[in-house]
């Protein structure tokens, strides 16, 4: 009996971990340095929030948000999940809350960008959501760049949304070859480039495109990570993805990867707490 009992226990006490570690996320800081930054800065980046809600209201979010005290809040995508409305009003909430501690830029991930097709069903909610937006004072960046202060720095911010047919599921769709340069004029490369940009798949060309450091998400970590290898398999069910999480310097960019702070479909994080990204940005 005993034998039979042990599993289900282990099976028990698998699930209370895993409720647990949801209700958990942690800081992750980061420095990037350059010569093209006169002053120094600091943003906080919010990943794959999926509609999570850390407290009442994401309070316990928004509290550690503002003791980061940012000078923006960068947003990578996927602040909500297409399927379930419900997931734009705790996004809406925490976009609301974040406006109120410092400008908020928001690009699109594929949760955003598979809402724009009209044939979808919940298309008519997103218009709306956009709106409301954007009457926060919240900064939606499309395809496009901006050239925004930070700490007393002029910068380029640029957004790259994808399209869907490069999301799709148990492959990596190569880039066509001069997407960005068609896509997203590089101007004005004196100033320090920041590049938000969902799928970290293409960290290589994001780089080569001249950011000077790119923020994504997408990947969750991988969702199960393997201490001293990485993660097991990315949301796109690709193994191994090569770009999880973490810093990735590639060449004089940084490319830098959310852990993210929400979950969608499979509702699990196994060596792979959610985060927070707290980034200083450095003159040299």
């Amino acid at each position: 009996m005993i034998f039979l009992l042990f599993p289900l226990f282990l099976v028990f006490c698998y699930f209370l971990w895993q409720k647990w570690e949801l209700t958990k996320f942690q800081v992750t800081e980061y420095q990037v340095s350059s010569p093209k930054l006169t002053f120094p800065a600091n943003v906080a980046v919010i990943a794959d929030l999926h509609g999570f809600s850390y407290g009442k209201g994401n309070e316990r979010l928004l509290r550690q948000v503002r003791a980061l005290s940012p000078q923006a809040i960068l947003i990578p995508g996927d602040m909500l999940v297409s399927k379930y409305p419900a997931t734009y009003a705790a996004a809406l909430s925490t976009l609301r809350g974040l406006a109120e501690i410092a400008p908020v830029y928001y690009s699109f991930g594929n949760h955003e960008s598979r809402l724009r097709d009209p044939e979808t069903m919940n298309h008519p909610l997103f218009l709306q959501y956009q709106k409301e937006v954007r009457a926060l004072g919240v900064t939606i960046l499309e395809t496009e760049s901006r050239e925004i202060a930070l700490g007393g720095n002029r910068v380029m911010l640029s957004a790259l949304e994808l399209e869907l047919s490069y999301y799709q599921k148990g492959r990596l769709i190569p880039l066509e070859p001069g997407y960005m340069e068609k896509r997203l004029k590089l101007g004005h490369p004196e100033l320090f480039q920041i590049l938000l940009a969902h799928n970290p798949a293409y960290a290589r060309e994001y780089a080569d495109w001249g950011a000077d450091v790119a923020f994504c998400g997408h990947n969750h970590g991988g969702l199960i990570r393997i201490p001293g290898l990485g993660s097991l398999i990315s949301p796109q069910f690709t193994w191994f993805p090569k770009y999880d999480a973490g810093k990735i310097q590639l060449g004089k960019a940084a490319v830098i990867v959310s852990r993210g702070l929400g979950t969608h479909t499979f509702h699990i994080r196994i060596f792979n707490r959610a985060e927070l990204l707290s980034v200083q940005f450095t003159p040299t």
